[in-house]
C-alpha cells in the first residue's frame, strides 16, 4: 500500500533521543511520511534547525519515510524567515488606505489638511498605542476625490477628482458645488494595516522573498535529497493579511480596512479603466447609489488581486518546487466565505491553489462537529462557525479541485484534528475522518505530533504526547484505516451528476446565495457533484474539458447541468461558456443576476436578452428536477437526509462510500446503485469484505443496508477493491447487527460482576490490584480527573461451546479493545461497540477482558491551566457502562 498520511511533527529543538523516539512512534502507526512544523523552533534555518533536521532525515532514510517541510518560521506562511525585518524592509506589504472628511452646506472655498489625513483617525483611548511614525512619512498620496451623498451611507457614483488641485505641502483648497459631500483622500502606505513583517503577495519581488528565505536555504543544504527523501514544502494559511483581525467579514467596503496594493495592481487597474481609474477607487470603500460603478470596480479589484496572488505567489513557488524536483502543497483559510475575500483570505480559493500539486483544505478547531451540520457555533477568535459551510461545502470544495485540476492528479489533502482540544479523542477523529473521506479527501495531514513536555497546551490533541496519550495505540489503528481508505479513493475518478458554480466572483460584487445552500440540498438527496470555477469554464482546454451534446466534461468527470447559486452580479465570461452548447442545462437557484459585469475583456451584454439562456428554479426544487431527468445515479428509500455518499470508479469498476452523518438516527433501507456486477460491502476498519444479496433493477441493482449513527462502509464492484499485492479478507455474507442478534440461541446479560483496574498511559500495562464492582457506571463518577486505560475482566461459565458469539456494550468512552481467553480480537473506535468473538469461547470457564482508553482531557485539571481558551467544552464520561450482552449462536 502507498502512504497517504504525513502528520505535522512539531520541532522545538528537542534532544536527539526524543526526536528519534517520536519518529519511531509515527512509523509504528503505518505512516510513511512526516510534515515538519518549524513554528515552535527558535533557530529555523540556523545551526540548531539543521542539526535537528539531520536527525529526522536519518530516521526517515532508515525507515523509508518521506519528509515535507512547512515553509516558514512563523505562522502563517509569508514571514519569509524574517528577511523583511533583517534585509528587505522595502518589500513589506503595501496598502491602499482611505481617510474621509464630510462637507455639508453651501458653495464656498474649503481648505483640507491632506498631509494630516494620510494616516488613520484615532480616538483618545488609542493614544499611546504603538505606531510607526517614521514609516508614515513615506505615505504617498494617490488621489483626492469628492463624492456626493445620496442618502444614508449611499453615494452617487460621479466622483469629482480634486487631485490636480493639490500642489504639495499640507493643504488643499477647493470649492465644491452645493450639496452634501464626502472627500476621500486615497494614499498608499506600508503601515497601519496587517503585520509589517510579512511579504506582499501581489508584488513579484516581495513574494519571491519567501523562496529566498526558506526554499533556497533548504536546497543549499539538502538539494541531493530533494525528491528521494524531501517530498516538498507546505504553505500554511498564506493570506493577504491586510488586517490583524480574525474576522471573516473582509469584503470590500468594510470601515477602516486598508486594501492590498502594489505597482502591479495599479497598472492592471489602469489597463482596465484608463484615465477614469482614480474616480472609481472611492467605491472600493463607499457604497454607490446607482450600483453601476460600485459592483464593477469591486469585481475588477478582486479579480486583479487574486490573479496577482496566483501569479506572484502560488504559481511562482510551485514552479520553483517543480524545477527543483519537489512538490508544493498546503492550504489557505477557507472559513465562512473568507476563501474569496481579503484579510485572512487569498481572494479566490481556486486561484490560490493554482501552483499547488494537491488541493488543500483544513478541518480544525471545531469547524466540523459530528451531528451538528446546521448550527452556528463560536470558534477561534471572533470567527463564527457556519456549520452549513463546513459540513456541506468545505470538503467538496477541496475534493473538486483535486478531481478537476489536471495538476492535482486527483489528490486532495486535508489538515485535520488540530485545536479541537484534548477531549477530541479517536472516537471523534474517526467520525471527522469519515466526514472528509466521503467528500473525496484522500491525503491526510493529522495535526499533530508534539515532542514538548506533556501537556502541550498548543492546539491539542497531540497523538503520542510523550507517551501520555492513552489512545495512541488506537490512533495507530485509525491511521492504518485511513491509509486503507485513501488507497481506495486514489488513482481513479470521481463520478458526479451536476456541477455547482464557485461563488467567489458573486461574493466580490454584491449579495449572493452562499454556495453551501445548493451543496446542502444536493447532499441531502444523495446527488454527487463537484464545484467548478468560472476560470475552468472559460478555458476548458486547460482542464481537459469539453461542452457538447448537453454534457460538460472536465478531467473525465461528466456533468449534466451547472447549478449557480442566485447572485446580484456575475462576470460576463459566463455567457460565452453558456453559448457554446445551448442544450446544456444551466440553472440559477432562486434568482438571476441583475446584470453581467465586464471582465478583463471589458465587454458586457446590453439589455436583458442574455437572460433567456438560463433557467431559474427554486432552491428546494433542484433535487427533484435532477431526479425527474434521471441524473441522480443513486437513490435511498426511505429518504434520509443525513446519508452521505461518494461515488468513484477504480480499476474500471464502481464503488460508493456511505456515511451516516446523523448522531441520533440509524438508517435502514434500500439503496439503488449503478453497478453492473453484484456489489460487496467493504468494512475499512476491519479490512473485511462481505457479500450482499442484490436485486437487479433497470438502473443497476438494489441492496438493503443498515448504518448506525456515525457508521460508514464502502459498497463496490469487487474489482474496485483490489490493490496491488493485497488479498481481500473474505468474511461471508453481510447482515445488519440487529438481524444477527435475532439469530442468537441465547443472550447473556453480563452487565454485572466485573473486576476493574485502571492505569495511566505512562505506566501501562502495569495495572494495580483490581476492584470488584457489582454494577458498572461511568468511571469518571468516582475518578473525575483520571485519564488512562481502564481494564474490565470477567469470568464467564458456559455449559456448551457455541459456534460463535457477539459482544455488545452500550456505552464506551472513548474506545475499546477486546480479548477472549488471552487472545486479542478487535478494537472498536466508534459505536456500535459490538465485537464478533468468533469461535473462541468454549465450554467451561472463559475470560473476557475489555480495555477502555480515555482521552487525556480529564487529567488536564491536574496541570496548570493553559494561558488561553479557543472555546469552552464539556468533558465526556469515561469507562464502560450500561447493558453488556453476549449473544451465543448455535452450532450449525
Amino acid at each position: 500500500m502507498k502512504n497517504y498520511i504525513f502528520p505535522f511533527l512539531w520541532m522545538r529543538g528537542e534532544p536527539e533521543g526524543v526526536i528519534r523516539e517520536e519518529m519511531s512512534r509515527i512509523d509504528a502507526c503505518g505512516i510513511g511520511a512526516v510534515c515538519l512544523e518549524a513554528r515552535p523552533h527558535k533557530d529555523f534555518c540556523g545551526p540548531g534547525w539543521w542539526h535537528d533536521l539531520d536527525i529526522v532525515i536519518d530516521e526517515a532514510v532508515r525507515r523509508r519515510m518521506k519528509i515535507w517541510i512547512l515553509d516558514d518560521r512563523h505562522f502563517p506562511t509569508g514571514y519569509a524567515n524574517g528577511l523583511l525585518d533583517t534585509k528587505y524592509p522595502e518589500r513589506r506589504k503595501k496598502y491602499l488606505a482611505c481617510s474621509v472628511c464630510d462637507i455639508f452646506g453651501e458653495k464656498r472655498p474649503h481648505t483640507l489638511n491632506v498631509r494630516r489625513m494620510m494616516k488613520p483617525t484615532i480616538g483618545f483611548w488609542q493614544i499611546g498605542q504603538p505606531v510607526d511614525e517614521e514609516e508614515r512619512k513615506s505615505n504617498r498620496l494617490l488621489a483626492v476625490l469628492a463624492v456626493r451623498f445620496a442618502e444614508g451611507k449611499l453615494f452617487h457614483e460621479d466622483a469629482l477628482d480634486l487631485t490636480d488641485q493639490y500642489k504639495g505641502g499640507d493643504n488643499l483648497t477647493f470649492t465644491l458645488p452645493e450639496g452634501q459631500w464626502r472627500i476621500h483622500v486615497l494614499y498608499t502606505t506600508r503601515t497601519d494595516g496587517g503585520n509589517p513583517s510579512y511579504i506582499n503577495m501581489i508584488d513579484a519581488v516581495s513574494a519571491h522573498t519567501q523562496i529566498e528565505g526558506v526554499y533556497e536555504e533548504h536546497y543549499k543544504r539538502y538539494g541531493d535529497l530533494f525528491g528521494p527523501v524531501i517530498a516538498g514544502f507546505f504553505s500554511d494559511e498564506p493570506q493577504f493579511g491586510n488586517t490583524n483581525s480574525q474576522n471573516s467579514e473582509t469584503r470590500l467596503g468594510q470601515p477602516g480596512m486598508q486594501l492590498p496594493w502594489s505597482q502591479e495592481l495599479e497598472e492592471m487597474l489602469r489597463d482596465r479603466y484608463g484615465t477614469s481609474c482614480q474616480k472609481a477607487l472611492p467605491f472600493l470603500f463607499a457604497e454607490g447609489e446607482e450600483r453601476e460603478l460600485t459592483p464593477q470596480i469591486r469585481y475588477d479589484y478582486m479579480d486583479c488581486v487574486s490573479r496577482l496572488y496566483e501569479r506572484d505567489f502560488s504559481k511562482t513557488i510551485g514552479d520553483w518546487c517543480h524545477a527543483h524536483g519537489v512538490e508544493y502543497i498546503g492550504h489557505v483559510v477557507e472559513d465562512n466565505s473568507v476563501h474569496s475575500r481579503l484579510g485572512l483570505g487569498a481572494g479566490h480559493w481556486f486561484r490560490a491553489m493554482a501552483g499547488q500539486d494537491m488541493a488543500g483544505i483544513d478541518a480544525i478547531g471545531g469547524q466540523v462537529v459530528f451531528g451538528a451540520p446546521l448550527e452556528e457555533r463560536t470558534g477561534m477568535g471572533d470567527l463564527r462557525m457556519d456549520g452549513e459551510f463546513f459540513h456541506y461545502t468545505l470538503g467538496k470544495l477541496g475534493a473538486s479541485a483535486g478531481h478537476l485540476d489536471p495538476k492535482k492528479g486527483g489528490r486532495t489533502m486535508c489538515e485535520l484534528f488540530g485545536a479541537y482540544g484534548w477531549n477530541f479523542g479517536v472516537r471523534d477523529q474517526k467520525r471527522l475522518l469519515d466526514h472528509l473521506l466521503v467528500r473525496g479527501v484522500n491525503h491526510l495531514v493529522p495535526h499533530a505530533f508534539s515532542m514538548a513536555e506533556y501537556p502541550d497546551a498548543d492546539c491539542p490533541p497531540h497523538f503520542y504526547a510523550r507517551g501520555n496519550n492513552p489512545e495512541f495505540p488506537f490512533f495507530a489503528e485509525l491511521m492504518k484505516y485511513g491509509n486503507r481508505m485513501c488507497e481506495l479513493l486514489n488513482d481513479g475518478r470521481h463520478v458526479a451528476s451536476v456541477a455547482v458554480l464557485y461563488d467567489g466572483e458573486a461574493d466580490w460584487a454584491g449579495d449572493r446565495m452562499p454556495m453551501q445552500k445548493v451543496c446542502r440540498t444536493l447532499m441531502e438527496n444523495q446527488i454527487d457533484f463537484d464545484i467548478v470555477s468560472l476560470d475552468m469554464l472559460s478555458d476548458l482546454p486547460a482542464v481537459n474539458g469539453s461542452l457538447e451534446n448537453g454534457v460538460l466534461t472536465i478531467q473525465d468527470v461528466n456533468f449534466h447541468a451547472l447549478l449557480i447559486p442566485g447572485a446580484d452580479y456575475l462576470p460576463e465570461k459566463l455567457l460565452p461558456f453558456a453559448q457554446q452548447d445551448p442544450t446544456f442545462e444551466i440553472w440559477f437557484a432562486d434568482q438571476l443576476p441583475e446584470r453581467l459585469l465586464m471582465d478583463e475583456r471589458r465587454e458586457a451584454p446590453k439589455g436583458d436578452s442574455w437572460k433567456s439562456r438560463f433557467r431559474v428554479l427554486p432552491l428546494k426544487e433542484l433535487a427533484n428536477q435532477i431526479r425527474v431527468r434521471g441524473w441522480n445515479r443513486l437513490s435511498a428509500e426511505p429518504a434520509f437526509p443525513r446519508l452521505e455518499i461518494y461515488e468513484y470508479v477504480r480499476n474500471g469498476a464502481g464503488l460508493v462510500m456511505l456515511h451516516n452523518a446523523s448522531a441520533e438516527q440509524s438508517f435502514e433501507g434500500d439503496l439503488t446503485l449503478p453497478f453492473k456486477e453484484a456489489p460487496v460491502l467493504y468494512d475499512g476498519m476491519g479490512d473485511e469484505v462481505f457479500t450482499l444479496k442484490p436485486r437487479r433493477t433497470a438502473e443497476g441493482c438494489m441492496v438493503t443496508i443498515a448504518l448506525d449513527p456515525g457508521e460508514s462502509c464502502i459498497l463496490a464492484e469487487r474489482k474496485a477493491l483490489i490493490a496491488e499485492n493485497c488479498a481481500l479478507k473474505e468474511s461471508g455474507g453481510w447482515k445488519p447487527l440487529k438481524a444477527r442478534e435475532k439469530e442468537a440461541e441465547r443472550v447473556l446479560d453480563i452487565s454485572e460482576g466485573w473486576d476493574v483496574s485502571a492505569v495511566r498511559a505512562k505506566t501501562y500495562p502495569d495495572y494495580p490490584a483490581e476492584d470488584q464492582v457489582a454494577g458498572l457506571k461511568p468511571y469518571s463518577e468516582d475518578h473525575p480527573d483520571f485519564s488512562g486505560m481502564i481494564r474490565y475482566r470477567k469470568q464467564i461459565q458456559l455449559e456448551q461451546e457455541p459456534d460463535s458469539a457477539l459482544l455488545e456494550v452500550d456505552h464506551v468512552f472513548d474506545v475499546m479493545r477486546v480479548r477472549v481467553n488471552g487472545q486479542k480480537i478487535a478494537c472498536r473506535l466508534t459505536p456500535p461497540y459490538a465485537v464478533d468473538l468468533g469461535p473462541l469461547l468454549h465450554a467451561g470457564e472463559n475470560e473476557l477482558e475489555i480495555e477502555v482508553a480515555t482521552t487525556p482531557a480529564r487529567e488536564q485539571s491536574r496541570y496548570p491551566a493553559a494561558p488561553f481558551d479557543f472555546t469552552y467544552e464539556a468533558s465526556d464520561p469515561t469507562g464502560m457502562y450500561g447493558r453488556i450482552r453476549l449473544y451465543l449462536f448455535p452450532k450449525k
